[in-house]
């Protein structure tokens, strides 16, 4: 829900290695919250393998590696003494991504963590991401990973490093409840984070509601973005966004889709109300 940090967490998988730092943030982010954590694999009728199960991310054995719990310890000693639950999905659907975006609406997940390729050209315009796909389908808020993207989870120890957030506002998109939401998730990782507002134009819009100090930068859009991100040191970038609007970013990829095929860090989009 926005404005509250999410509690029903979804970290659709491949169940390939490339997965495994997408899989970390779930995880972490899943205990920072107390939530709910859903691994969900979107298999092929045709694809059915019977070792799927033991294929799929170990929670315990990560959550071992943390030193959080014991090497041992069943699920329930886990939901005990961390505050967090998982169950393990594999859902059968010729669509990857109506199969995620009907598992996000019935069990009402309110984040999705997502792995995506950095493709870029007349690739991404030939077939797009199932992971950006499946986000615009649901309307649901969801963390983006690339490839060559650690984030800001250490895989191998646990540890959050999200300090500083970015996040660009414009007139034309409701900014006050992306960002309730945003501060709530950063704080929940860290309490110390810091927001930081940026809005790219001549002049500083009127906004319902209290905000922070927003930054005023002139430029081109995307570029401005990617270069005040890398000034700042940003560890996320938070998008507010309404999807795709008009024949050029159909062509093109709406402007959060541009930033997060060139970021410096992973992306959040959170859709406006």
């Amino acid at each position: 829900m926005i404005g509250e940090p999410p509690k029903s967490i979804v970290h659709p998988t491949d169940l390939s290695f490339a997965s495994q730092d997408a899989f970390a943030h779930a995880l972490r982010i899943a205990i920072a919250t107390k939530g709910l954590l859903h691994l969900l694999h979107i298999e092929d009728a045709e694809e059915q393998d019977a070792d799927d199960w033991e294929r799929f991310p170990h929670v315990r054995e990560m959550l071992a590696r943390w030193r959080m719990i014991p090497p041992a310890a069943s699920r329930a000693e886990v939901a005990e003494s961390l505050g967090v639950k998982f169950v393990k999905a594999s859902v059968e659907s010729a669509s990857p991504v109506h199969g995620v975006a009907s598992y996000v609406t019935k069990h009402l997940c309110d984040l999705m963590v997502l792995m995506t390729h950095n493709r870029t050209g007349l690739e991404r315009w030939l077939e797009d991401s199932i992971a950006e796909e499946a986000a615009r389908e649901t309307r649901t808020p969801a963390l983006f990973l690339r490839e060559d993207q650690t984030g800001f989870v250490d895989r191998e120890t646990g540890k959050v490093s999200l300090n500083t957030v970015l996040m660009p506002v414009e007139a034309s998109v409701p900014p006050l409840d992306a960002f309730r939401h945003i501060a709530d998730f950063a704080h929940a990782m860290n309490p110390a984070a810091d927001v930081m507002l940026l809005h790219i134009g001549d002049d500083l819009p009127i906004f319902d509601g209290l905000l922070p100090h927003i930054e005023l930068r002139k430029g081109p859009v995307i570029e401005t973005i990617l270069s005040y991100a890398r000034e700042i040191g940003a560890d996320l970038i938070a998008m507010p966004t309404q999807g795709r609007r008009g024949l050029l970013d159909a062509l093109r990829g709406s402007t959060t889709e541009r930033v997060l095929h060139e970021s410096p860090c992973p992306v959040y989009a959170v859709p406006a109300k």
